[in-house]
């Protein structure tokens, strides 16, 4: 069954002010094919939408990013995480995580680009994750290893060490944050 979302319960769940919440999701979403703000018709939100509108949020005020520089970022974004299964309520594999492989961690680096004569600036991605862990019951916990891989989106960089030497990279831990809110919205 798909669960919709009113503003009211969104702001309440996730412990964001509602003015601050509906103002993110006017930035972050197409408007309401229902009902405008005369209509008397509460926008509902799809998991998907949830998921966007949260992020673009995080972005703005964490990061300190302006509203077009996160509409960039989630437009970049959007299929990677639909692919990945961020905008899925269960995740890429139905929810089913096997007990011995703790599910991979994502950390999403952004660099902003420097624009050039033919270019605009924009924002080049790494996500990094890992694709071995060791298993936390193991008895021999003198030397961990963590078997990483590295994706660049729109990256001039050849690879992730060279793309990590820009000072000015922010950092989002991807999976703690929707792992986060999918536990408010589900587990209130």
């Amino acid at each position: 069954m798909i669960h919709f979302y009113t503003n009211r319960e969104l702001s309440r769940r996730l412990e964001i002010n509602l003015a601050r919440w509906k103002r993110w999701s006017r930035s972050f979403l197409p408007p309401d094919p229902l009902g405008g703000m005369q209509s008397g018709y509460a926008r509902q939100y799809s998991y998907k939408e949830v998921c966007k509108v949260y992020l673009g949020g995080f972005l703005l005020s964490h990061l300190k990013m302006s509203v077009p520089e996160s509409q960039e970022v989630l437009a970049d974004l959007s299929p990677w995480l639909k692919k990945n299964g961020f905008f899925d309520m269960n995740g890429p594999n139905d929810g089913k995580v096997s007990p011995h492989i703790p599910s991979a961690v994502h950390r999403l680096y952004i660099s902003r680009n420097q624009a050039t004569h033919n270019k605009a600036a924009g924002f080049s991605y790494l996500i990094r994750y890992s694709v071995d862990r060791p298993d936390p019951n193991s008895e021999d916990d003198r030397i961990i290893t963590d078997i990483i891989r590295d994706q660049l989106l729109n990256a001039g960089a050849v690879d992730g060490i060279a793309f990590l030497k820009d000072p000015f990279v922010l950092l989002v831990n991807l999976t703690p944050l929707f792992e986060s809110m999918k536990r408010r919205l589900v587990g209130f």
